[in-house]
């Protein structure tokens, strides 16, 4: 056993010009998904907006959501709830006609 060899450390791994590029690409790509996400959510409230009929049921049969996520969408872009809520909170007084 040599003491030279024992002294050298190893070289520090350095990814290729080749596994960076990748690694780039898989960014862009990324960066593009989520563009085109942000854009279909938008589009699915754009309609639902549009056509007051359609459910958040019916258009989750159209889409990669479920209607819990198309109920969320409408939420978040502030589309017109189809009726009104069912639930009051306690700390509002009953109204009596």
């Amino acid at each position: 056993m040599s003491t030279e060899n024992a002294e050298e450390a190893p070289a520090a791994y350095a990814p290729s010009e080749q596994l960076q590029d990748a690694l780039k690409e898989l960014g862009k790509a990324e960066e593009a998904v989520a563009a085109a996400r942000t854009a279909v959510r938008a589009a699915i409230a754009a309609d639902l907006r549009a056509f007051p009929s359609v459910t958040t049921d019916e258009m989750a049969a159209h889409v990669p959501y479920s209607n819990e996520t198309v109920r969320g969408i409408a939420r978040e872009y502030d589309v017109p709830r189809k009726r009104k809520p069912t639930v009051r909170s306690i700390a509002e007084p009953e109204k009596k006609s």
